[in-house]
């Protein structure tokens, strides 16, 4: 009797962590209702305004510490066009295509601020690691994964420049390279910290539990 209450058991744990790493943590679709892409519109407009900050300063910094004014034309450009983002969305109606608009501004400022500033030594290429993060938040898991093998691609090419003598001489100030470090370190932080929010917030409207009081 007692070894057949352990065999019940053991399978109620085993199907127990089959619902749990089935259809909790890797759930094979998940249904966004008007409340859901309501919430990844603000969510959006927020991501689009704290990521723009750094854009912003970004840019700043390349027009009055780098020398080569290249950099400065990119990251204006760049930081328009990201800030046109949740324009993009009213226009196709479509959170990938907004995101996607958001992230490759992104990417190309930052792989051009490090190309000018160190190459694969320059810490801004760490800012990659935020890019499939953002994807996944405003879209699904197929467009992060995605946006993983893209990061991991443009760090390597990175590589691939640097490795073949392609990457100039850092034309950046030290004041300006003491500014970037605390773009990095303060502004990851915050992102990481946002970002951490916004995920569980989500995580309430895709498995519909209640908020704590």
């Amino acid at each position: 009797m007692e070894l057949s209450t352990s065999c019940i058991l053991e399978r109620c744990l085993e199907q127990e962590e089959q619902i749990h790493w089935g259809t909790s943590l890797f759930s094979l679709d998940v249904k966004e209702d008007l409340h859901v892409r309501h919430y990844k519109w603000r969510l959006l407009l927020l991501i689009t305004l704290l990521t723009g900050l750094l854009m912003w300063t970004y840019s700043f910094i390349s027009l009055f510490f780098v020398e080569d004014p290249t950099l400065a034309q990119i990251g204006f450009t760049c930081s328009i066009l990201h800030a046109l983002s949740p324009l993009v969305y009213r226009w196709t109606r479509s959170m990938p295509v907004a995101a996607y608009n958001m992230v490759i501004s992104g990417m190309v400022f930052q792989f051009s601020f490090s190309f000018f500033t160190g190459g694969f030594f320059s810490p801004t290429l760490i800012w990659f690691a935020v890019l499939p993060l953002i994807v996944g938040l405003l879209t699904k898991r197929f467009h992060a994964v995605v946006w993983t093998f893209l990061s991991v691609g443009a760090y390597m090419l990175m590589f691939l420049f640097q490795n073949k003598g392609l990457v100039p001489e850092s034309s950046i100030s030290e004041l300006g390279r003491t500014l970037a470090q605390f773009m990095i370190g303060l502004g990851l932080i915050g992102l990481v910290g946002g970002f951490t929010v916004f995920f569980l917030e989500l995580a309430y409207f895709y498995h519909h539990k209640p908020k704590d009081p």
